[in-house]
């Protein structure tokens, strides 16, 4: 049955599709250079360890996360349940590859968090390597059947009662973690030919690919995404008071369309929160440069935001010039950064910000004044 290997087919040339765009984002400079300056400062607290830090309670909380909050792909469509009606009979290959589709998946995920927590064991315990790699298995067997119970519908009781046990045996008898994920694997691999759970797959489908829209959505626009929209009745009402009264129709219409998407304000909040994060991991009298580098980004994101909406927005449909529409999107912009400038700034006070953070504000300044320009 060649049907999944089409599907996958497909699936390939989306992600990697989306991967260029999304490489070419600036929203992923800033992940990466998280990941870098998080790495580098996670390398400084490991290097300061003893054996006194509780690196077992980490293990088995991992052991804990792991088989839970997976997403499984599935690659059905809505026309499958009349689609595949036919080949029923020989839909067992169709389901088995789906189950290693998804199995690769909950591997890549186990490897992902070891890769984290390992480091914080071997730095504290003295563990032989067939220890860390019966973790590290265990690990791999939890992940693997929380993602197959999901995709199986098999209730979670069972995962609990295997997870635990494997918590426990860690703590005593690291050896035979392996053996209730394992026995947990076998009950799944007996239970997965029991029902053909085509809307349940569905329904599996469709919520994963709404997760993956999302996320790309944060890097890059995509146009067959519908539109979230918060109803935000405080700020929303606040522009009724102030803008909406003094008849500004451009304005307005952008002024609501920016405070109830999830590609303005919340790009700012996201962006906010992880200049947060860098001043809180790296202090010391250069935190107010880091206003100027992330207002920057979000000025990246936001300012060529205006193209697209001048051509989908209800402000082009109305009896308004697109000077007046340029105008208006520049008086938000323009405000809102300011205001994430501001409180940055004063947040790289809290962290040990001097007169840097004033050199700080005055750049970011300079920067989205730089961008507004550019914005014709």
């Amino acid at each position: 049955m060649n049907v999944f290997r089409q599907r996958f087919g497909v699936w390939v040339e989306d992600v990697v599709k989306y991967s260029r765009y999304v490489a070419n984002g600036g929203l992923l400079f800033t992940l990466y250079f998280t990941l870098i300056y998080g790495a580098f400062v996670y390398n400084q607290f490991l290097n300061g360890l003893d054996s006194s830090f509780p690196s077992v309670w980490v293990v088995a909380l991992a052991f804990l996360v792991l088989p839970h909050g997976h997403r499984p792909r599935t690659l059905l469509q809505e026309a499958d349940q009349v689609f595949l009606l036919p080949q029923l009979g020989n839909i067992r290959a169709y389901m088995n590859g789906v189950r290693l589709f998804n199995v690769v998946f909950a591997c890549v995920r186990a490897i992902l968090l070891m890769l984290v927590v390992l480091p914080l064991l071997v730095r504290t315990l003295d563990v032989t390597s067939g220890e860390v790699l019966a973790i590290v298995l265990t690990s791999v067997l939890l992940s693997v059947v929380g993602r197959l119970a999901k995709l199986e519908g098999v209730r979670y009781i069972g995962i609990i009662s295997a997870t635990l046990s494997a918590g426990v045996l860690f703590m005593g008898w690291p050896l035979a973690t392996l053996v209730p994920p394992l026995l947990a694997l076998v009950y799944l691999h007996v239970k997965r030919n029991e029902r053909i759970p085509l809307l349940d797959w569905l329904v599996l489908e469709q919520a994963s690919k709404a997760q993956f829209n999302r996320v790309v959505s944060w890097f890059v626009d995509l146009p067959e995404m519908r539109e979230d929209v918060k109803a935000r009745p405080f700020i929303v009402n606040a522009m009724n008071r102030s803008v909406l009264k003094r008849m500004d129709a451009a304005r307005y219409v952008y002024g609501l369309r920016i405070v109830r998407s999830n590609d303005s304000l919340d790009l700012i909040f996201r962006l906010a929160l992880v200049a947060v994060l860098v001043m809180w991991l790296s202090g010391g009298w250069y935190v107010g440069f880091v206003v100027p580098l992330f207002v920057g980004l979000t000025a990246l994101q936001l300012v060529p935001l205006f193209k697209r909406l001048d051509s989908v927005s209800i402000a082009s449909w109305l009896p308004i010039t697109r000077a007046e529409r340029l105008a208006a999107y520049k008086w938000w912009t323009l405000r809102l950064l300011v205001m994430q400038a501001i409180g940055l700034g004063l947040v790289s006070l809290l962290f040990g910000g001097t007169w840097d953070a004033l050199v700080g504000l005055v750049l970011a300044y300079g920067i989205v004044r730089y961008y507004l320009a550019r914005l014709k």
